[in-house]
């Protein structure tokens, strides 16, 4: 008999929790289960079902949309007041109540836990497939805010949501952190060992497989949301430029499209010409964009997992990362790429070690896609899964 199953999550837009999300969601509903997907409304996608402060003086309410995503599932948006506090979002409401009731068992996918907050205040058992802690996902991001902002978000918001963690890790919920990395942060700001499981993100093998013939050398790529000051895209500009000025043919091939900071930044640095931006690609084009690729680079302050790095192992492309804590658990110095501190010629000599050397660079590639293989299938991911979800209800989904 199959279970009404909702997914709480954040907007299903772009990004590695939507991916997280659309995965979970289609694969519940491929074993036959009637889901549903809801998120929060935030004000930047979703204004008008959100009331912030003006509007609530004047009267508005928060308001609920329907709709479909992912694998042609009912999606849910739900507003809320005051989302200029953020944590608002988290809050529970009327709307996330009569949402919640109608559905059997839950799962929430989210970068934190927070999202999970309706849930732990209700009590109800539940699962959270998460990537970080509140404050390791926030502080690059509070760095890059004006100085009002910041001391807003560092003694209103920061702690208002450390409160809701904390809740959420006393809680009655089953976390599934997505890395090794994630689980150690969880437990570090007193998640309970027992109730936090492994389960990592899987790679659909069949559509990024390796190219019938390696790559151009040289072009070194990164696919991710650029302006999310954690990618730290400053550090993998400087190495272009340090990689032009061994050998100029080196060039970089980027996701997304490009804004005016990184604009004027490769200008200055020189590398303007060699820079490309593809732009926002579907699914169905990502694995084409990996393979053209001679080495994937990952140049993070802090990444939960990072699901564009597993993309490129799988396309037989190495990686070189920073040590920024999801990708430790698959980049596997001088086996499937190289880990590197924060520095540019560190990172510059790890590329030039895999680009010219090509024998060293098709078997590290090769054996990326190996370790892919053997630890992030979607056979993985369902045996993680099951045993989580045992842990929570006693059986299997």
């Amino acid at each position: 008999m199959s279970d009404t199953i909702l997914i709480i999550t954040i907007p299903p837009l772009t990004g590695g929790v939507p991916d997280k999300a659309k995965i979970l969601s289609c694969y519940l509903k491929k074993r036959g289960h009637d889901v549903t997907v809801s998120h929060y409304a935030t004000y930047r996608d979703y204004p008008k079902l959100v009331v912030t402060l003006w509007q609530l003086l004047r009267g508005k309410k928060p308001s609920t949309h329907r709709g479909k995503c992912f694998c042609d599932l009912e999606c849910v948006s739900v507003g809320c007041m005051l989302p200029e506090l953020e944590f608002t979002y988290y809050l529970p409401s009327r709307a996330w109540r009569t949402i919640i009731d109608d559905h059997q068992r839950h799962v929430v996918v989210g970068g934190t836990v927070l999202t999970s907050y309706f849930l732990s205040y209700l009590k109800l058992p539940h699962l959270v497939w998460c990537a970080s802690t509140m404050l390791e996902d926030r502080i690059d991001r509070q760095r890059s805010m004006s100085i009002i902002k910041r001391i807003f978000d560092r003694f209103i918001i920061c702690p208002a949501q450390h409160f809701m963690e904390q809740k959420i890790l006393a809680g009655n919920g089953h976390l599934m952190a997505v890395s090794s990395y994630t689980r150690n942060l969880l437990i570090s700001v007193g998640g309970q060992p027992e109730k936090i499981s492994r389960v990592p993100i899987p790679v659909n093998l069949k559509i990024f497989s390796p190219p019938p013939k390696a790559p151009k050398p040289r072009v070194i790529g990164f696919a991710g949301r650029a302006g999310d000051p954690r990618k730290n895209l400053s550090l993998l500009f400087s190495t272009l430029k340090s990689l032009i000025e061994y050998n100029s043919s080196f060039e970089l091939i980027l996701t997304g499209n490009m804004e005016g900071p990184f604009e004027v930044l490769t200008k200055r640095l020189g590398i303007y010409n060699s820079v490309s931006w593809v732009g926002w690609l579907e699914d169905s084009d990502l694995p084409s964009f990996y393979r053209k690729l001679d080495v994937f680079v990952i140049p993070s302050t802090q990444e939960g997992l990072n699901i564009a790095g597993l993309q490129a192992m799988a396309t037989a492309v190495p990686v070189v990362s920073t040590y920024c804590g999801g990708p430790e658990d698959y980049v596997i110095h001088d086996k499937t790429g190289s880990l590197v501190s924060f520095n540019v010629e560190e990172m510059s000599s790890a590329i030039l070690n895999i680009t010219e050397d090509r024998e060293k660079r098709n078997t590290m590639g090769m054996s990326a896609r190996k370790y892919v293989e053997d630890h992030y299938s979607h056979e993985q991911f369902e045996e993680s899964l099951h045993q989580a979800w045992y842990k929570i209800w006693g059986d299997k989904p």
